[in-house]
């Protein structure tokens, strides 16, 4: 897994990973807006409504995946 990323600006990028407040260490598998994918937040208007998929790690190994708002996720982030 690679060290922890922060998401200046607001900015979250598919496939990195980052420390969230509730589920420690956690990398993004998918960001959604409607049915596209996104590979970055970076040109989204963040009015629109953006989820955030992820798989959090627990001692080390993976379990199910989780998905939240992008402003509920940057929050954790933060």
């Amino acid at each position: 897994m690679n060290e922890p990323q922060s998401a200046s600006d607001g900015v979250v990028e598919d496939s990195e990973t980052y420390r969230h407040d509730e589920h420690g260490c956690v990398e993004v598998t998918g960001i959604w807006h409607r049915t596209r994918r996104l590979e970055t937040t970076r040109d989204v208007d963040r009015r629109n409504t953006i989820v955030v998929r992820f798989v959090p790690g627990a001692d080390g190994r993976w379990i199910d995946e989780l998905a939240e708002p992008l402003d509920d996720f940057l929050d954790e982030i933060d």
